[in-house]
């Protein structure tokens, strides 16, 4: 019990001195623009030319001034938006390519720092988990959520192969919005901006996911030392999918829960899509941008801002003050 009281009153104290440092915001305390104009990450792994680096970072700088011309940035008022780039090597492992051969990708970061004045009178930043948009260029990966997720195998080259083309299997999100031209708000917290000559997402039909599914699961029987409980999944899945004709196993698959595949052609289901492999111009050169994907607050587009945090106050009203089509004039497709 007494260390009960022990842990409670720590507890308090470091709130206390939480609420004493960090809750003295300054909503009206004019802010200003930080960025760096600095790339974090593997860059080098990508083997650019000197001429492509610079292309590179002009691109992201382009993209990042487009941005702070949206008036909550451009004059930041309580807080600081403080912007970072990071170069990225998450579509490795998504697609089959070292990132030699890969289109690069970036994501940038914008975080929603308000302003506090601590117990000593000086004026502050809070950067610590607060609101933040996030604006990914060529990633194929970061354009969805709610992937399917199988494990690899680790030293198994085939069953990691086979994890890997289910893992890019996502359900589609809703479409909250509309925006401009190839520029869609989704359920997700994602906006998309891309080229109309072709779709970024491609549906997935009901013969090649229970294919998928069959391959992965008769190789984890093959490298579980024959695992009996494996024999018993394939069965069912070669059930579920006898059930089909075969100009059904043609049309896009859905998801059902009630069956061990997932998997239905009963379109009240969440849809089963895939990125597009064909999205990408290679006639292009890499350090284009084809497509971006925003991770914000999509329902600043449907609703009132219900938020009381400064940081999401801000970006809220950043969103809603959003330049779709100047953004999308910076994409090198059309």
């Amino acid at each position: 019990m007494k260390l009960f009281f022990n842990v409670l009153l720590i507890t308090l104290v470091t709130r206390g001195l939480y609420a004493q440092n960090e809750t003295n915001w300054l909503p009206d305390q004019p802010g200003k623009w930080s960025y760096h104009h600095k790339l974090y990450g593997p860059i080098e792994d990508y083997k650019l030319s000197t001429d492509e680096i610079s292309s590179f970072k002009h691109k992201i700088d382009t993209i990042i001034e487009t941005l702070h011309q949206n008036p909550v940035l451009n004059n930041p008022v309580g807080f600081e938006p403080s912007v970072n780039v990071r170069i990225i090597d998450e579509n490795v492992g998504f697609v089959h390519a070292p990132l030699t051969k890969l289109i690069v990708g970036a994501r940038i970061a914008i975080q929603f720092c308000p302003y506090f004045k601590d117990e000593s009178g000086n004026i502050k930043k809070h950067c610590i988990e607060v609101s933040s948009c996030e604006i990914s260029s060529n990633c194929p990966k970061f354009t969805a959520e709610s992937y399917i997720h199988f494990k690899g195998g680790g030293y198994h080259e085939e069953l990691s192969d086979a994890a890997l083309k289910l893992n890019r299997i996502f359900l589609k999100p809703s479409i909250v919005k509309e925006l401009a031209e190839g520029v869609t708000a989704y359920s997700n917290d994602k906006i998309i901006i891309a080229g109309t000559q072709r779709p970024y997402w491609i549906p997935v039909t009901i013969g090649e996911l229970f294919e998928l599914n069959m391959n992965y699961y008769e190789l984890c029987y093959k490298f579980s030392d024959n695992d009996e409980g494996y024999l018993a999944v394939i069965d069912e899945i070669k059930k579920e999918k006898a059930a089909f004709s075969p100009e059904e196993l043609n049309l896009p698959a859905y998801r059902d829960n009630s069956n061990i595949s997932s998997i239905t052609a009963d379109a009240s289901g969440n849809q089963y899509m895939q990125f597009n492999p064909h999205y990408f111009d290679k006639s292009l050169p890499r350090t284009n941008v084809q497509i971006l994907t925003v991770h914000t607050l999509t329902e600043a587009f449907t609703g009132n801002c219900e938020y009381t945090d400064l940081a999401h106050i801000r970006h809220f009203e950043f969103v809603k003050q959003f330049d779709f089509n100047a953004l999308k004039s910076l994409l090198d497709v059309k």
